[in-house]
């Protein structure tokens, strides 16, 4: 939806070791993140096209050595990603599950944190469990939710309900109802057809759920251009909050 506003988009698979983004949109990288980091090639090497106006950073799969970044390979990481500044207006980064030092390093330097959960007991438990480690050791203290996949809005409301009853009673972090995505056939023929659902069937109910959800974040992200703090925010750029993000975790960890 973004590049289709005019907006140019990176995704970064940041799913080390078990990377996916590159099967859904059915390309198929020359090079990977590893390839970044070990053979000395500029990102711009790496990157790959995705959908009109998507360009992809893929993460590589079945790469042991990726799914624990060294210290050394963060800042390596930090330095490669500065010319992105210029090249991209929307950087998106799909995290790997669970809540290890990969999944920390990389949500931790996002302006803007989404979880998906499910409607199952134990993808609520996941939640809690991420926001709690996420909240108190990478300083990310507000979660935008997306419900995936439900009935309708007040299943959504009522899933949200439940994880915000124990997120406020045992947490600081304040969570926001981002929406929803409604089960849907054609969400899975497009997925099997390793094409973008909004791209395939852009009249369907997940297509125009995803478009709304989309357009939410936008509009967050224009309103907050009037805040001074997120414009500080925004002007320091990822580098500089990648690397306030690596000293914090080395003062941690000392």
């Amino acid at each position: 939806m973004a590049a289709r506003a005019g907006k140019r988009v990176l995704i970064i698979d940041a799913d080390l070791g078990l990377a996916n983004v590159e099967i859904v949109l059915g390309v198929k990288p020359r090079y990977h993140l590893g390839d970044l980091l070990d053979k000395g090639l500029t990102v711009s090497e790496v990157l790959v096209d995705g959908p009109p106006g998507v360009k992809l950073l893929a993460a590589g799969s079945g790469v042991r050595s990726l799914t624990h970044l060294s210290d050394e390979q963060k800042m390596q990481f930090i330095q490669a990603l500065d010319p992105i500044e210029e090249m991209f207006d929307l950087v998106l980064i799909d995290s790997g599950a669970g809540i290890g030092d990969n999944v920390l390093f990389f949500v931790g330097a996002a302006e803007e944190a989404i979880l998906v959960v499910n409607p199952e007991p134990t993808s609520l438990v996941d939640a809690y469990a991420t926001v709690k480690v996420l909240s108190q050791q990478a300083g990310v203290h507000t979660f935008n939710v997306i419900v995936n996949p439900v009935v309708d809005e007040l299943a959504a409301r009522g899933i949200f309900q439940k994880l915000t009853a124990v997120t406020g009673k045992f947490l600081e972090a304040k969570l926001r109802h981002l929406g929803y995505i409604p089960r849907d056939e054609n969400l899975h023929r497009a997925i099997m057809a390793q094409r973008p659902v909004c791209e395939m069937f852009p009249a369907s109910p997940s297509a125009r759920a995803i478009a709304v959800i989309g357009e939410r974040l936008l509009a967050d992200k224009a309103n907050a251009a009037t805040s001074p703090q997120q414009v500080a925010r925004v002007d320091g750029g990822l580098k500089f909050m990648w690397q306030r993000l690596f000293r914090e975790s080395q003062v941690a960890v000392g």
